[in-house]
């Protein structure tokens, strides 16, 4: 997609993490240079785009975002019309939905390659730098920390669930 051909889409700003939109532009094979990104309605986040999209026939008064990301919103039959005339914009609820709904697919994404990378005996430090490469990102203590934590919970669960059933052998012995 040429970008003049990208400006004349209608498109939506959302204000997202660093990380949600590096993983989105890897997802969607959004070039560098190009700066809106096209997901598709193939695809559950562009369904989710549609889904969480305001509009209005007034400019709406949205707070200035620290991260601006352009998506171009996906067109339908029965949305094309609208979408060439109205504003377009995310409420901060559908805002922090939307972000949601990103960042629990970023998360099982990010577990896959946790698995993988254990299963390769790499450790984590290892792991969590391939990550932010194949991210196109670079290694700072934010992208680090966000990415981490991913592997701290899914540990915290695991040792959790054998607590749990550790618990129940004691009570079925007893």
């Amino acid at each position: 997609m040429s970008e003049k051909s990208i400006q004349t889409k209608p498109q939506v700003i959302v204000d997202l993490p660093v990380h949600l939109e590096a993983f989105l532009r890897y997802l969607f094979k959004t070039p560098d240079k190009q700066k809106a990104i096209y997901a598709p309605r193939s695809h559950s986040i562009g369904r989710a785009i549609n889904g969480y999209l305001s509009k209005s026939d007034f400019k709406p008064v949205l707070p200035v975002p620290e991260n601006p990301v352009t998506f171009i919103v996906p067109e339908t039959k029965y949305n094309w019309y609208s979408l060439q005339i109205k504003y377009l914009y995310f409420s901060a609820e559908d805002r922090e939905a939307f972000i949601d709904r990103l960042q629990t697919e970023f998360d099982n994404w990010v577990e896959v390659h946790f698995r993988e990378g254990y299963a390769m005996n790499l450790d984590q430090f290892a792991i969590v730098e391939s990550v932010l490469d194949i991210l196109n990102e670079r290694m700072n203590s934010t992208n680090f920390e966000a990415i981490k934590k991913n592997d701290y919970r899914e540990r915290k669960s695991e040792v959790r669930k054998r607590s749990k059933a550790m618990l129940m052998q004691r009570k079925l012995a007893i």
